[in-house]
């Protein structure tokens, strides 16, 4: 017959075992699906950030080099254009992304 000691130390090792899979089912499971997730979105940034620098400075050079409207006085107007580009395409992204939300 088990004395009160063993049933004790069973009940105790269950109800571990129990609060140990709770926790990395609750717990453990959906912060390392959080961080994957994360981590493919922040690369995804990264990566359309770059190519969205590339294609203003690819404007820029178009604008600079193949456009003789540029060439005299008014040589600060491809910076101004591709800036205000820039900012009309942080507005629709906001835009998009607050209609989104």
């Amino acid at each position: 017959m088990r004395n009160e000691q063993d049933v004790i130390s069973e009940k105790f090792n269950e109800l571990r075992s129990l609060i140990s899979n709770y926790a990395r089912q609750e717990i453990r499971d959906p912060l390392t699906a959080l961080v994957k997730w994360l981590s493919l979105g922040l690369l995804g940034m990264l990566f359309l950030l770059v190519g969205i620098l590339f294609a203003a400075l690819g404007l820029l050079r178009l604008l600079q080099n193949e456009l003789t409207l540029f060439d005299s006085t008014l040589s600060f107007l491809p910076y101004i254009l591709v800036f205000a580009t820039l900012l009309i395409l942080i507005a629709v992204s906001i835009k998009a992304l607050r209609r989104h939300a």
